[in-house]
């Protein structure tokens, strides 16, 4: 009886701490909202023309007098499943914005990215990240190298080498 009891009340905490966790419907509401606001579409988008990029490179390389009417058969297959599963997508990030974001802040990036000023952040969101990354890689490739120089510096002081 004790262990049935134990195990009931077990089950009401498991039960509760879950609750107090899950998202409401209205915050997931706003968020898929928010999502699309975003342009979340056009990363769903971004990601299909790069796999499609990858793919047509790499079959015309076993390939090399590939059809441009297979090439074409090809890439929309491959785009046409990324589209079709991007709800996938989305539902998968709806936890982080959940995670990092309470549902007034939701909102308010919902007004924000109704702006003139917001709907273009999200146009541009795609490019620039295209442009920064490269940048940053360039970045990082000389910064890199001097912070390793300086953590080698820091481990010898005390005695790493």
């Amino acid at each position: 009886m004790r262990l049935l009891a134990r195990a009931i009340i077990t089950l009401i905490f498991c039960l509760f701490a879950f609750s107090a966790y899950a998202i409401t419907p209205e915050k997931e509401k706003d968020i898929k909202e928010l999502l699309v606001l975003m342009g979340n579409s056009s990363i769903a988008e971004e990601m299909a023309n790069s796999m499609v990029s990858i793919a047509i490179a790499q079959e015309k390389k076993r390939y090399p007098n590939l059809p441009k009417n297979v090439e074409y058969a090809v890439s929309k297959a491959i785009y046409d499943v990324v589209i079709e599963n991007s709800s996938e997508l989305d539902a998968l990030m709806i936890p982080l914005y959940d995670k990092y974001y309470t549902n007034k802040e939701i909102k308010d990036l919902i007004v924000f990215f109704k702006t003139p000023a917001g709907r273009k952040y999200a146009s541009v969101l795609t490019p620039m990240m295209q442009e920064i990354i490269p940048i940053a890689q360039t970045w990082g490739n000389k910064v890199g190298p001097i912070a390793a120089k300086r953590a080698e510096k820091e481990l010898a002081k005390h005695g790493y080498k």
